[in-house]
Order: C-alpha cells, then structure tokens, then sequence
C-alpha cells in the first residue's frame, strides 16, 4: 500500500497510547506506525537499501544447523534468522513464537513480524504480561485479503511472554488443555521489555520523506519538465461533452510523457478569450534542469543522513565514490560494519538459543558467522554506482 505524504503528521515522538476497546497499547496515535514505517522503507530510494544492507550483516554468512527445519510452517533456522534479521534492521526488534509439547519441551519456533505485534495493556507498574496478534491493526498493511479483517478485541490473539518455567502450568491452566494451548512469544525489543522500540530511522523520518518526495519529483520532472507546458483557452464548460471530448484526445495523442502538459482553462467569455487560443505558459528545459540539479543536492543530504542512522561506512553505501571501490576501502568497511552489528547477531543467536535450550531440536545452539567480502562482488557493484554518478 502506498503512503500518502500529504497526510503525514510530524510528531516530536511516537506515542504509546492505551486503547480500553482492544485491550491493547497503540503504537502510535493511531496505532499505525510500524506499517507505516514498513511502506515509507518500501518507497524510500536510500531507506530501503540502507535497512538491506544492515539486515545483510545481521543475517551474517550462516551457521551450523542453519538447514534443520524447526516451523510447522517448514521454516528452516536460516529462514528463521532472516526473518528476525529483517525486522531487527528496520524496528530494533524482533519476536519468537515457540511451540510445547506435553512435557513442556519447545517443538516448534516461528518468528512473528514486529508491525503485527501489541502489548497488552500495562498493568500498574507499566508492564505488559501478554503479546497481541493481529494480521492488520491498523488497516495500513500492504498484504490486502478479499475479507478484511479488521481488529476487534476477539479477534486478537494472545501470546504468554516467554517463560518456558511456567508452560505446564500454562497448559494445565488452558481450558481444553495441550490442543488450545497458544504457546508462548520471546519478544524482544532494545528498548525494554514493554517499549515499543525506537527504529533507528525514527529520528531522521523527514529525510526519509524528503527522500520519496525527491524521487516523485525527478520522476516528473525528467518524463515531462522539458516538454513546453500550454494553457488552453475555451468559451465552452467544463461539464461540456465536446470539450471533455477534446480533452481526451488532446491527452490520447500527448501519451505518458506528456501528460498535463496542457492545461485548460474553460467558460470564458468572449471577452475574455483572446485570439490565441493555445497559448504557451512555459518552456522547459533551463527551469527543469535546475530542479533536477536541486533534488540531486537533495537526494545526496538525505542519503548520507539515512545511511548515517546505521552507521553504515561510506564504501558500502556508496557515497561519495567517484572511482569506484578499491579492495583496501571494502576490506576495511567490512570490517568497521561487521564491528558494527555484531551486536545485532549476538541478540539475534541469543534470542534463538534461548528457545533451542529448552526444545527438542537437534541443534541446541547457533553462531553466526560475520558476512565475508566477495571482492568481485561488491567491487562490481560499486563501480555501477559510481558510474550512475
């Protein structure tokens, strides 16, 4: 779903609000923000590589045991990853639903996305005893079914927080027992254990906006700024089937490119039209050349501030590389990021073991090896950029 710029409002912070209704907390004022986020990412020329490349680091260059299948879903340990690495990049967070069995020993693990995801309402010392599921809280997810479901209170469901200590009573406690038991969620957030987290896009959201509507605006700009725009002037209103008519093929015979290059100015009176009745209003070229060249500065501002929130090294984003990448600048890159986000793979395998101790798998225990520099690769990849410049 796209996002419309328009109606975005700017807060100085994003506010967790109780909502009695839903039995929930917002995340958001209106409970929309981690989609929202999500689709912003999505249309964002710098955001969304920027949380590509950190999700690519978190998800490192595989471990042992990463091909054990440990989901209902068929999900292996290295999808699992991928999943926890993905929503880690974008929110700072990610979530592990784990299965029991009757002995209370974990059978199963699958990761449930961040934006899906609500505290229960805090009790009085602000914590959350519950996690809440929903598909579509706010009704801004880009997956759409034919029936929508919109959140209710019964529509939600709820996790227990991880605790594999109290899953037999959590069992004996569940009306209908072993079958109607929902498991339990690890959710894990670096803001605390009930704080919605803070992405580390948050901060710089306007650069991220600036940088959609840069990239509307090149779009336009390049298909039509240096085709003349004209003013098309007519006694006949604008209901008029003949100028409705005329409209259309005016615009039939423009195609794509020129597209609201001729704008109409109708009901005149005879008066007031003068003998000219196609006029040109502008004429392209020297004013759409500089503002391409202004939104070039723009896009450039908004890059370094993106990438700048991940700390990701100049060489890997692709800043300020004229001649292409050298070995020595990649090698030391990869070496500065890895440093960067071991603490992502350290939350990430901790997070994971924690549910491997107490289940039934045959892997107990994950490392996940630091991303290693494929020269060629990442050389190639550089020089495209550089050449784009």
């Amino acid at each position: 779903m796209s996002f419309n710029i328009q109606n975005h409002i700017e807060l100085t912070q994003v506010e967790t609000r109780q909502d009695t209704a839903l039995g929930i907390m917002k995340w958001g004022r209106n409970n929309s923000f981690p989609q929202t986020l999500k689709n912003l990412i999505e249309q964002s020329p710098s955001a969304k590589p920027a949380v590509s490349r950190t999700a690519k680091f978190y998800k490192g260059a595989g471990f042992d045991g990463e091909d054990e299948i440990v989901s209902p879903y068929g999900l292996t340990l290295k999808e699992v990853v991928s999943i926890l690495a993905d929503d880690l990049a974008t929110f700072e967070a990610f979530s592990l639903h784990s299965n029991f069995n009757i002995k209370g020993v974990g059978s199963g693990m699958n990761p449930m996305r961040i934006a899906e995801l609500r505290f229960k309402e805090f009790d009085e010392l602000n914590f959350a005893s519950k996690i809440g599921y929903h598909s579509d809280f706010a009704r801004n997810s880009n997956v759409q079914k034919t029936v929508a479901s919109t959140a209710t209170r019964n529509k939600i469901r709820w996790f227990n927080r991880f605790n594999p200590n109290a899953v037999l009573d959590q069992i004996e406690n569940t009306e209908g027992g072993l079958p109607n038991y929902a498991g339990q969620v690890l959710y894990v957030s670096n803001s605390g254990h009930s704080s919605y987290p803070i992405p580390p896009l948050q901060a710089p959201i306007n650069f991220v906006l600036s940088d959609i509507e840069n990239s509307i605006l090149v779009r336009k700009e390049t298909s039509t700024g240096f085709i003349s725009t004209y003013l098309l002037k007519t006694t006949l209103d604008s209901e008029d089937s003949t100028l409705i008519a005329l409209e259309g093929a005016i615009e039939e015979a423009q195609g794509a490119r020129g597209t609201g290059k001729v704008i109409t100015m109708s009901g005149l009176s005879p008066e007031d039209l003068s003998a000219t009745l196609l006029e040109e209003i502008g004429g392209g070229g020297a004013g759409s050349k500089a503002i391409i060249e202004s939104a070039s500065m723009a896009f450039d501002l908004d890059n370094k501030v993106i990438n700048a929130a991940y700390l990701i090294p100049p060489a890997l984003a692709g800043i300020e590389q004229k001649q292409g990448f050298s070995g020595a600048d990649l090698e030391e890159a990869y070496f500065v990021f890895n440093a960067i986000t071991q603490g992502g793979r350290d939350l990430i395998e901790s997070a994971v073991n924690r549910i491997l101790k107490v289940s039934n798998f045959k892997t107990k225990e994950i490392k996940i090896k630091k991303l290693k520099l494929d020269i060629d690769e990442e050389q190639s990849t550089g020089e495209q950029i550089a050449n784009k410049e």
